[in-house]
């Protein structure tokens, strides 16, 4: 039998998912739907409904990723996470939820949570995220991402003077591409906060960010916004060649944005000035949370660091974005 090279490429996938073992921790009905999806791709897959028992499998099967629910009954995903992170720090996790994860976001930052996602689940996010989770293979690139993409462009930047205009025409293609955008303000500034904090925060420039002094990067020092599309989605992507940020680092921004938020609401309600603790750090990563679609932080210590932005043409024509409450990270700490 002769096989085609599309057979050949069906083949390997199965052969590669089914040296994966899922382990689901979830006790509500929506445990079913995340077992069929790991199954239905070539994933072996073993369930239980709390911390404990999960604690349990993992000290006596080997397991390449851990999706956990975050409220389990008697101990939490917390725990287990904090488990899972002291004795096999190896695995990966993810956890998931149907709350707004700004309400217990301290725990994600205390517990250095870098995957949470929202339910119902997107499969092809599910499973592109475990594949890279497990693998850190193809981490990099929006058509690692954006599945049979077409006409990838690229603007590369090299100094502060020249975002906006390139961020201009990035908004100017993507409607050329046909895809409306009814909130360009709100995409404008997600855009212009990367990019931003890339040329200026990844090249150690923070001080001339604070002064909004205009800066040139040095030679062979650049930023790059990549850009493409399919026939449902486009992606935009923003790359500096530094890898300075972490996971921590991304956490500690949220946070920082969510408790100021909080102060803020305190601060409406009982007249108390708050204007010593009010700031702008965090806010660009925390627009990318609040504003995006689908996104991906994605980092390789000191060599490359690219957030990707993806948006589907009914997301994209939508009155407002809307925050879907999850966070992703892929962080590589492997020596370059």
């Amino acid at each position: 039998m002769l096989l085609t090279s599309m057979h050949v490429h069906n083949i390997l996938t199965a052969r590669i998912n089914e040296m994966y073992n899922v382990l689901v921790v979830d006790f509500s009905p929506y445990r079913d739907d995340i077992t069929s999806l790991f199954r239905n791709n070539g994933y072996e897959v073993a369930v239980c409904e709390n911390a404990f028992e999960a604690m349990s499998k993992l000290r006596a099967y080997d397991f390449d990723l851990v999706v956990s629910e975050v409220e389990l009954p008697g101990d939490n995903a917390f725990d287990l996470y904090n488990y899972l992170n002291k004795n096999y720090p190896y695995i990966p996790a993810i956890m998931t939820t149907d709350k707004n994860i700004d309400a217990f976001f301290d725990k994600i930052f205390n517990e250095g949570i870098g995957n949470v996602l929202k339910k119902p689940l997107k499969e092809s996010e599910v499973l592109n995220l475990s594949q890279k989770l497990i693998t850190k293979n193809n981490i990099f690139n929006i058509t690692n991402y954006l599945k049979d993409a077409v006409d990838t462009k690229r603007i590369r930047i090299q100094g502060s003077r020249q975002i906006q205009k390139a961020i201009a025409a990035v908004i100017r293609q993507i409607n050329e591409w046909g895809f409306p955008i009814s909130n360009k303000m709100a995409l404008t500034l997600v855009l212009n906060e990367l990019a931003i904090n890339a040329v200026y925060h990844s090249h150690g420039l923070t001080l001339e960010k604070e002064e909004r002094r205009p800066v040139q990067l040095g030679e062979n020092e650049y930023v790059d916004i990549h850009f493409s599309h399919n026939d449902g989605e486009y992606a935009i992507s923003i790359t500096d060649y530094k890898g300075r940020l972490s996971k921590m680092k991304i956490l500690d921004s949220i946070n920082r944005v969510i408790v100021q938020e909080n102060l803020i609401t305190k601060a409406s309600e009982t007249g108390e000035d708050i204007s010593d603790f009010v700031t702008e750090t965090g806010r660009g990563i925390d627009l990318v949370r609040k504003l995006s679609g689908e996104y991906y932080f994605i980092i390789k210590k000191d060599v490359k660091t690219e957030i990707i932005l993806i948006f589907s043409r009914e997301a994209a024509a939508a009155a407002k974005m809307q925050n879907n409450s999850s966070l992703k990270i892929i962080e590589d700490n492997s020596e370059a």
